[in-house]
């Protein structure tokens, strides 16, 4: 009888998660018409590039010192 009850909710839940996904799919194909330059796109890279190095160093320092 848990086997059953247990399949009954993993096809509920699986029922809910691609009723989720399908929701989300709406709001995010309305969201098409964003006008970013290539320029903005390139300079928010190379910022988050800059980050991400100074933080994989700090990671590295943090390593050696523990």
């Amino acid at each position: 009888m848990d086997s059953s009850k247990d399949s009954e909710n993993k096809v509920v839940n699986l029922s809910l998660r691609a009723k989720n996904y399908e929701s989300d799919e709406e709001v995010t194909s309305s969201d098409n018409n964003l006008s970013i330059s290539f320029d903005e796109i390139q300079d928010a890279f190379t910022d988050l590039h800059k980050e991400s190095v100074k933080l994989a160093k700090l990671v590295s320092f943090s390593k050696k010192t523990i």
